[in-house]
Protein backbone atom coordinates (compact mmCIF):
# COMPACT_ATOMS: atom_id res chain seq x y z
CA UNK A 1 0.00 0.00 0.00
CA UNK A 2 1.42 3.38 -0.97
CA UNK A 3 0.82 6.11 1.58
CA UNK A 4 1.38 9.79 0.93
CA UNK A 5 0.17 12.52 3.22
CA UNK A 6 -0.01 16.27 2.80
CA UNK A 7 -1.15 18.60 5.57
CA UNK A 8 -2.97 21.53 4.05
CA UNK A 9 -5.65 23.84 5.40
CA UNK A 10 -8.96 22.85 3.85
CA UNK A 11 -10.24 26.41 3.72
CA UNK A 12 -12.92 25.53 1.20
CA UNK A 13 -14.53 22.95 3.47
CA UNK A 14 -15.07 19.26 2.89
CA UNK A 15 -15.83 19.50 -0.81
CA UNK A 16 -12.54 21.26 -1.34
CA UNK A 17 -10.86 18.64 0.84
CA UNK A 18 -12.14 15.81 -1.32
CA UNK A 19 -10.91 17.62 -4.41
CA UNK A 20 -7.51 18.26 -2.81
CA UNK A 21 -7.16 14.65 -1.72
CA UNK A 22 -8.05 13.42 -5.20
CA UNK A 23 -5.60 15.82 -6.82
CA UNK A 24 -2.88 14.86 -4.36
CA UNK A 25 -3.46 11.17 -5.07
CA UNK A 26 -3.24 11.69 -8.82
CA UNK A 27 -0.11 13.82 -8.49
CA UNK A 28 1.66 11.25 -6.34
CA UNK A 29 0.52 8.02 -7.97
CA UNK A 30 -0.20 9.04 -11.55
CA UNK A 31 -3.79 7.87 -11.56
CA UNK A 32 -7.16 8.99 -10.29
CA UNK A 33 -8.45 7.91 -6.90
CA UNK A 34 -11.41 5.55 -6.73
CA UNK A 35 -12.86 6.33 -3.30
CA UNK A 36 -12.73 8.99 -0.58
CA UNK A 37 -13.39 9.04 3.13
CA UNK A 38 -13.83 12.05 5.42
CA UNK A 39 -13.66 12.27 9.22
CA UNK A 40 -13.74 15.18 11.66
CA UNK A 41 -11.35 15.81 14.48
CA UNK A 42 -12.70 16.34 17.97
CA UNK A 43 -12.14 18.52 21.00
CA UNK A 44 -12.94 17.09 24.40
CA UNK A 45 -14.85 19.73 26.33
CA UNK A 46 -14.33 17.94 29.65
CA UNK A 47 -13.43 14.45 30.84
CA UNK A 48 -9.83 13.67 29.86
CA UNK A 49 -8.01 10.52 31.00
CA UNK A 50 -11.21 8.91 32.23
CA UNK A 51 -12.42 7.09 29.10
CA UNK A 52 -10.05 4.18 29.71
CA UNK A 53 -11.20 4.18 33.35
CA UNK A 54 -14.83 3.62 32.35
CA UNK A 55 -15.89 7.23 32.82
CA UNK A 56 -18.33 9.46 30.98
CA UNK A 57 -16.89 12.07 28.62
CA UNK A 58 -18.13 15.11 26.70
CA UNK A 59 -16.35 15.50 23.35
CA UNK A 60 -17.41 17.69 20.43
CA UNK A 61 -16.72 17.00 16.75
CA UNK A 62 -14.84 19.73 14.88
CA UNK A 63 -15.43 21.18 11.44
CA UNK A 64 -11.72 20.63 10.74
CA UNK A 65 -11.25 17.24 9.14
CA UNK A 66 -9.06 14.69 7.41
CA UNK A 67 -9.83 13.47 3.88
CA UNK A 68 -8.46 10.23 2.43
CA UNK A 69 -8.41 9.37 -1.28
CA UNK A 70 -7.38 5.88 -2.36
CA UNK A 71 -7.31 3.49 -5.30
CA UNK A 72 -6.42 -0.11 -5.98
CA UNK A 73 -2.70 -0.76 -6.30
CA UNK A 74 -0.45 -3.68 -7.14
CA UNK A 75 1.67 -3.76 -4.00
CA UNK A 76 1.97 -2.39 -0.50
CA UNK A 77 4.48 0.47 -0.33
CA UNK A 78 4.72 3.12 2.36
CA UNK A 79 5.74 6.70 1.69
CA UNK A 80 4.92 10.04 3.27
CA UNK A 81 5.48 13.70 2.58
CA UNK A 82 8.26 15.38 4.57
CA UNK A 83 5.76 17.23 6.77
CA UNK A 84 4.33 14.02 8.19
CA UNK A 85 5.70 11.79 10.92
CA UNK A 86 6.61 8.52 9.22
CA UNK A 87 5.07 6.59 12.09
CA UNK A 88 1.66 7.87 11.03
CA UNK A 89 1.65 5.22 8.35
CA UNK A 90 1.01 2.75 11.16
CA UNK A 91 -2.44 4.20 11.76
CA UNK A 92 -3.53 3.85 8.13
CA UNK A 93 -1.93 0.45 7.69
CA UNK A 94 -3.39 -0.78 10.97
CA UNK A 95 -6.92 0.09 9.92
CA UNK A 96 -6.52 -1.70 6.59
CA UNK A 97 -5.05 -4.72 8.33
CA UNK A 98 -7.97 -4.88 10.76
CA UNK A 99 -10.51 -4.45 7.97
CA UNK A 100 -8.96 -7.38 6.11
CA UNK A 101 -8.84 -9.46 9.28
CA UNK A 102 -12.55 -8.79 9.81
CA UNK A 103 -13.32 -10.33 6.43
CA UNK A 104 -13.48 -7.23 4.25
CA UNK A 105 -11.91 -7.92 0.84
CA UNK A 106 -9.81 -4.75 0.80
CA UNK A 107 -7.13 -5.02 -1.91
CA UNK A 108 -3.70 -3.37 -1.81
CA UNK A 109 -4.33 0.37 -2.15
CA UNK A 110 -2.59 3.68 -2.69
CA UNK A 111 -3.61 6.23 -0.07
CA UNK A 112 -3.38 10.03 -0.15
CA UNK A 113 -4.31 12.20 2.82
CA UNK A 114 -5.03 15.90 3.23
CA UNK A 115 -5.92 17.35 6.60
CA UNK A 116 -6.31 20.60 8.49
CA UNK A 117 -5.92 18.83 11.83
CA UNK A 118 -2.59 19.53 13.46
CA UNK A 119 -0.70 16.44 14.62
CA UNK A 120 -0.06 16.31 18.35
CA UNK A 121 -2.49 19.11 19.22
CA UNK A 122 -4.98 16.96 21.14
CA UNK A 123 -7.64 17.12 18.42
CA UNK A 124 -7.82 13.41 17.56
CA UNK A 125 -5.91 13.66 14.32
CA UNK A 126 -5.07 9.96 14.63
CA UNK A 127 -8.69 8.89 15.11
CA UNK A 128 -9.76 11.10 12.20
CA UNK A 129 -7.14 9.47 9.98
CA UNK A 130 -8.23 6.00 11.08
CA UNK A 131 -11.92 6.60 10.48
CA UNK A 132 -11.32 8.36 7.16
CA UNK A 133 -9.15 5.47 5.92
CA UNK A 134 -11.80 2.95 6.99
CA UNK A 135 -14.61 4.87 5.31
CA UNK A 136 -12.63 5.20 2.07
CA UNK A 137 -11.68 1.52 2.04
CA UNK A 138 -15.25 0.42 2.72
CA UNK A 139 -16.48 2.63 -0.11
CA UNK A 140 -13.88 1.13 -2.43
CA UNK A 141 -15.17 -2.40 -1.88
CA UNK A 142 -18.84 -1.35 -1.70
CA UNK A 143 -19.15 -2.50 1.91
CA UNK A 144 -20.69 -0.95 5.01
CA UNK A 145 -19.98 -1.05 8.73
CA UNK A 146 -22.07 0.52 11.45
CA UNK A 147 -20.52 3.38 13.38
CA UNK A 148 -20.16 1.35 16.60
CA UNK A 149 -18.16 -1.40 14.89
CA UNK A 150 -16.14 1.15 12.94
CA UNK A 151 -15.09 2.98 16.12
CA UNK A 152 -14.08 -0.25 17.85
CA UNK A 153 -12.10 -1.44 14.82
CA UNK A 154 -10.20 1.85 14.64
CA UNK A 155 -9.44 1.73 18.36
CA UNK A 156 -8.15 -1.82 17.91
CA UNK A 157 -5.93 -0.64 15.05
CA UNK A 158 -4.42 2.07 17.24
CA UNK A 159 -3.75 -0.39 20.06
CA UNK A 160 -2.24 -3.12 17.90
CA UNK A 161 -0.46 -1.22 15.18
CA UNK A 162 0.33 2.27 16.49
CA UNK A 163 1.14 1.23 20.06
CA UNK A 164 -1.13 3.68 21.87
CA UNK A 165 -3.46 2.13 24.51
CA UNK A 166 -6.14 4.76 23.95
CA UNK A 167 -9.65 4.72 25.33
CA UNK A 168 -12.67 4.68 23.04
CA UNK A 169 -13.63 8.36 23.25
CA UNK A 170 -11.79 9.64 20.18
CA UNK A 171 -12.84 6.97 17.71
CA UNK A 172 -16.40 6.94 19.04
CA UNK A 173 -16.86 10.69 18.73
CA UNK A 174 -15.23 10.82 15.28
CA UNK A 175 -17.37 7.92 14.01
CA UNK A 176 -20.68 9.16 15.46
CA UNK A 177 -20.79 12.94 15.89
CA UNK A 178 -21.51 15.54 13.25
CA UNK A 179 -19.26 18.63 12.96
CA UNK A 180 -20.02 21.07 15.76
CA UNK A 181 -22.00 18.47 17.72
CA UNK A 182 -21.25 17.39 21.29
CA UNK A 183 -21.98 13.90 22.56
CA UNK A 184 -22.12 12.47 26.06
CA UNK A 185 -20.52 9.04 26.07
CA UNK A 186 -20.45 6.46 28.86
CA UNK A 187 -17.22 4.69 27.97
CA UNK A 188 -17.96 1.63 30.12
CA UNK A 189 -21.37 0.87 28.60
CA UNK A 190 -20.93 2.64 25.26
CA UNK A 191 -24.23 4.41 25.86
CA UNK A 192 -24.30 7.86 24.31
CA UNK A 193 -26.54 10.73 23.37
CA UNK A 194 -26.24 14.00 21.52
CA UNK A 195 -26.04 17.13 23.66
CA UNK A 196 -27.17 20.50 22.35
CA UNK A 197 -24.85 23.29 23.44
CA UNK A 198 -26.42 26.59 24.48
CA UNK A 199 -26.39 29.18 21.67
CA UNK A 200 -24.98 31.63 24.21
CA UNK A 201 -21.79 29.54 24.54
CA UNK A 202 -18.77 30.05 22.28
CA UNK A 203 -15.93 27.54 22.30
CA UNK A 204 -12.45 28.67 21.28
CA UNK A 205 -9.36 26.51 20.73
CA UNK A 206 -5.89 27.93 21.35
CA UNK A 207 -2.87 25.96 20.19
CA UNK A 208 0.05 26.00 22.63
CA UNK A 209 2.48 25.12 19.84
CA UNK A 210 3.85 22.26 21.96
CA UNK A 211 3.49 18.91 20.22
CA UNK A 212 2.98 15.58 21.90
CA UNK A 213 3.28 11.98 20.79
CA UNK A 214 1.12 9.79 23.01
CA UNK A 215 3.05 6.69 21.99
CA UNK A 216 6.15 8.14 23.74
CA UNK A 217 5.07 6.56 27.02
CA UNK A 218 3.52 9.26 29.20
CA UNK A 219 0.00 8.28 28.21
CA UNK A 220 0.62 4.56 28.68
CA UNK A 221 2.15 5.11 32.10
CA UNK A 222 -0.86 7.16 33.24
CA UNK A 223 -3.21 4.43 32.09
CA UNK A 224 -1.14 1.79 33.90
CA UNK A 225 -1.26 3.85 37.11
CA UNK A 226 -5.03 4.27 36.85
CA UNK A 227 -5.44 0.53 36.35
CA UNK A 228 -3.16 -0.23 39.30
CA UNK A 229 -5.17 2.12 41.50
CA UNK A 230 -8.38 0.38 40.46
CA UNK A 231 -6.87 -3.02 41.23
CA UNK A 232 -5.75 -1.91 44.69
CA UNK A 233 -9.19 -0.50 45.39
CA UNK A 234 -10.88 -3.69 44.22
CA UNK A 235 -12.90 -2.28 41.31
CA UNK A 236 -12.79 -3.30 37.67
CA UNK A 237 -12.72 0.30 36.50
CA UNK A 238 -11.77 3.28 38.62
CA UNK A 239 -14.75 5.33 37.48
CA UNK A 240 -16.99 2.77 39.19
CA UNK A 241 -15.62 3.64 42.66
CA UNK A 242 -18.63 5.10 44.54
CA UNK A 243 -18.27 8.46 46.27
CA UNK A 244 -18.76 6.77 49.63
CA UNK A 245 -15.39 5.03 49.10
CA UNK A 246 -13.38 8.00 47.86
CA UNK A 247 -11.72 8.35 51.26
CA UNK A 248 -9.97 5.02 50.58
CA UNK A 249 -7.96 6.74 47.83
CA UNK A 250 -5.90 8.47 50.54
CA UNK A 251 -4.48 5.07 51.55
CA UNK A 252 -2.85 4.57 48.15
CA UNK A 253 0.76 5.57 47.41
CA UNK A 254 0.92 9.28 46.59
CA UNK A 255 1.25 8.96 42.81
CA UNK A 256 -1.59 6.46 42.53
CA UNK A 257 -3.75 8.50 44.90
CA UNK A 258 -3.35 11.61 42.80
CA UNK A 259 -4.23 9.73 39.62
CA UNK A 260 -7.29 8.21 41.28
CA UNK A 261 -8.48 11.54 42.71
CA UNK A 262 -8.39 13.06 39.25
CA UNK A 263 -10.38 10.21 37.70
CA UNK A 264 -13.22 10.09 40.22
CA UNK A 265 -13.54 13.85 40.53
CA UNK A 266 -13.31 14.38 36.79
CA UNK A 267 -16.11 11.87 36.26
CA UNK A 268 -18.24 13.88 38.66
CA UNK A 269 -17.27 17.14 36.92
CA UNK A 270 -18.50 15.82 33.57
CA UNK A 271 -21.98 15.20 34.96
CA UNK A 272 -21.96 18.58 36.68
CA UNK A 273 -20.92 20.19 33.39
CA UNK A 274 -23.81 18.56 31.55
CA UNK A 275 -26.27 19.83 34.17
CA UNK A 276 -24.77 23.31 33.86
CA UNK A 277 -25.08 23.28 30.06
CA UNK A 278 -28.63 21.98 30.13
CA UNK A 279 -29.64 24.73 32.57
CA UNK A 280 -27.64 27.37 30.65
CA UNK A 281 -25.44 28.02 33.70
CA UNK A 282 -22.40 29.05 31.70
CA UNK A 283 -20.55 30.46 34.71
CA UNK A 284 -20.64 27.08 36.42
CA UNK A 285 -19.61 25.32 33.21
CA UNK A 286 -16.60 27.60 32.95
CA UNK A 287 -15.60 27.02 36.56
CA UNK A 288 -15.68 23.27 35.97
CA UNK A 289 -13.40 23.59 32.94
CA UNK A 290 -10.80 25.44 34.99
CA UNK A 291 -11.10 22.96 37.87
CA UNK A 292 -10.53 20.17 35.36
CA UNK A 293 -7.36 21.83 34.11
CA UNK A 294 -6.01 22.25 37.63
CA UNK A 295 -6.63 18.56 38.27
CA UNK A 296 -4.89 17.50 35.06
CA UNK A 297 -1.98 19.75 36.03
CA UNK A 298 -1.66 18.90 39.72
CA UNK A 299 -3.06 15.38 40.09
CA UNK A 300 -2.31 13.88 36.68
CA UNK A 301 0.88 15.73 35.71
CA UNK A 302 0.02 16.00 32.01
CA UNK A 303 -0.06 19.76 31.54
CA UNK A 304 2.84 21.98 30.43
CA UNK A 305 3.91 25.53 31.36
CA UNK A 306 2.66 26.72 27.96
CA UNK A 307 -0.79 25.21 28.50
CA UNK A 308 -0.95 26.60 32.04
CA UNK A 309 -0.06 30.08 30.80
CA UNK A 310 -2.81 30.03 28.16
CA UNK A 311 -5.41 28.94 30.72
CA UNK A 312 -4.35 31.64 33.17
CA UNK A 313 -4.33 34.37 30.51
CA UNK A 314 -7.75 33.34 29.17
CA UNK A 315 -9.29 33.51 32.62
CA UNK A 316 -7.67 36.88 33.38
CA UNK A 317 -9.10 38.28 30.16
CA UNK A 318 -12.69 37.33 30.93
CA UNK A 319 -13.17 33.77 29.72
CA UNK A 320 -15.74 31.69 31.57
CA UNK A 321 -13.10 28.99 32.01
CA UNK A 322 -10.40 27.09 30.18
CA UNK A 323 -8.57 23.77 30.23
CA UNK A 324 -6.06 21.73 28.32
CA UNK A 325 -7.75 19.17 26.11
CA UNK A 326 -6.64 15.75 24.95
CA UNK A 327 -3.97 13.47 26.34
CA UNK A 328 -1.73 16.29 27.47
CA UNK A 329 2.01 16.96 27.25
CA UNK A 330 1.20 19.74 24.76
CA UNK A 331 -1.56 20.49 22.31
CA UNK A 332 -4.51 22.86 22.68
CA UNK A 333 -6.53 24.66 25.30
CA UNK A 334 -10.32 24.81 25.06
CA UNK A 335 -11.73 28.14 26.23
CA UNK A 336 -15.37 28.87 27.02
CA UNK A 337 -16.81 32.34 26.34
CA UNK A 338 -20.23 33.91 26.29
CA UNK A 339 -21.30 34.34 22.68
Amino acid sequence: MAFVAEHAFLSGGRVNGVQRAGAWHEAQFGRASEACGVASGRVNLIGDHIDYAGGTVLPMALHECTVVALARATCDVFSSASTVDLLWTRYAAGVLTELRASGMAVPPVSVAVVSDLTIGAGLSSSAALEVAVARAALTLVNATMDADALALLCQRAEHRHAGTPCGIMDQWCVAHANPGEAILLDCARLDWRRLALPPTLRIELIDSGVRHALRDGGYASRRAEVEEAAQRLGVDQLAALPAARWSEIDQLPDRLARRARHVVRECARVHEAVRALESNDLAQFGRLLTESHCSLRDEFDVSTPELDAIVAEACVHGALGARMTGGGFGGCVVVAHRA
